[in-house]
C-alpha cells in the first residue's frame, strides 16, 4: 500500500500551504484543511478557505477564488507533489462569524 506523502509528512504539507496563505493575505484570512478520502476512496486534501469580507464580495469573488485555487494548486502541488486531490470550500468571516462552525475556526 502507498500512503500519500501528505499523509507521511502532515507538518510539511502544512507549512507549505501556510506559505501560500501568507501570499494570498489579505483576501485570505486563514486556511484550514484535512487529510482524508473523497466520496470515491481517493486520497484528498480539503480545504477550508476563510475569506476576509472584502474579498466575499459578489463583484470579486470568482476571482479571487481563482487567484487562491490556483496559488494552492500550482505552489503546493497537492496531487503531484503530495498524491492526495484538492477540493475548495469557501467561507466569509461574516458567515463564520453566524455560523462559528468549529472546523472552521
Amino acid at each position: 500500500m502507498i500512503i500519500p506523502k501528505a499523509f507521511a509528512q502532515p507538518d510539511e504539507f502544512a507549512a507549505a500551504i501556510a506559505e501560500v496563505e501568507r501570499q494570498l493575505h489579505p483576501n485570505v484570512v486563514y486556511i484550514r484543511h484535512s487529510l482524508g478520502n473523497d466520496w470515491t476512496g481517493e486520497p484528498a486534501v480539503f480545504f477550508r478557505v476563510l475569506l476576509s469580507d472584502a474579498a466575499s464580495k459578489r463583484e470579486q469573488l470568482l476571482n479571487v477564488t481563482k487567484q487562491i485555487r490556483d496559488a494552492i494548486v500550482w505552489q503546493v502541488e497537492p496531487l503531484e507533489q503530495w498524491g492526495v486531490l484538492p477540493y475548495f470550500n469557501y467561507r466569509s468571516q461574516s458567515e463564520q462569524a453566524v455560523m462559528k462552525e468549529e472546523a472552521w475556526a
